[in-house]
């Protein structure tokens, strides 16, 4: 759900920094941090919504199979199908989970290098200080990805 609103945030920014690129420090790496970070959530989108496909419980299933020709397709069949549609759905998610939190860290690190004051800045000490806070946040959600554990 966030990881659209993300994208836009993140697309949006792009064209700031392509569009004023003398108020950036390094507006070409910043411009390509944050094209990469829109088509990193763009892709857990993807990924996600392709998952989905396979997240469904065990009656509707049945209902399913119940709909298909005769509806005598026996009840280990079934079981075997969800099986086979849960462990789908979970290494397909965990897949869009990762690209999701990537682009998140993506994110934050191209919200600060884009807050980078140029050599003239007037505001530096405060964009330093921005620097510093969206830096927290993001180590913060690096700590967060990187020691939770994975559905399994």
């Amino acid at each position: 759900m966030a990881a659209p609103l993300f994208t836009a945030a993140t697309l949006s920014l792009a064209g700031v920094v392509a569009g004023a690129d003398t108020e950036f420090r390094w507006p070409g790496p910043t411009l390509v941090l944050l094209v990469t970070t829109a088509m990193t959530l763009i892709f857990s989108i993807q990924l996600s919504y392709n998952a989905r496909d396979y997240f469904y419980t065990f009656q509707e299933l049945q209902e399913w199979f119940k709909g298909q020709g005769d509806g005598s397709a026996p009840d280990s069949h079934v079981r075997e199908q969800y099986r086979f549609a849960q462990r789908t759905w979970r290494r397909r998610n965990n897949v869009a989970v990762a690209f999701y939190d990537i682009g998140t860290l993506l994110l934050g690190t191209g919200v600060a290098v884009s807050l980078v004051p140029p050599d003239s800045g007037k505001q530096a000490l405060w964009r330093w200080i921005a620097v510093g806070i969206v830096l927290a946040g993001t180590i913060a959600d690096g700590v967060w990805v990187f020691t939770r554990k994975p559905e399994p």
